[in-house]
């Protein structure tokens, strides 16, 4: 949806199971809006946010 570069970082909007994810890249990822990628997670490093409040989980 959405490729945003910001310094040594590209931030990617995209859906996942219906749900809008915002995954944070290098900034060498070379993705484009509208392109189809992988994306590994590592959840150790993940951040998950309440919809509602829209305040970081714990």
């Amino acid at each position: 949806e959405v490729v945003e570069p910001a310094g040594s970082d590209t931030f990617a909007v995209t859906k996942l199971g219906g749900k809008s994810v915002v995954a944070r890249l290098r900034a060498d990822a070379g993705i484009a809006p509208g392109q189809n990628t992988r994306l590994a997670f590592n959840l150790d490093k993940a951040v998950f946010f309440d919809p509602q409040s829209q305040l970081r989980i714990s």
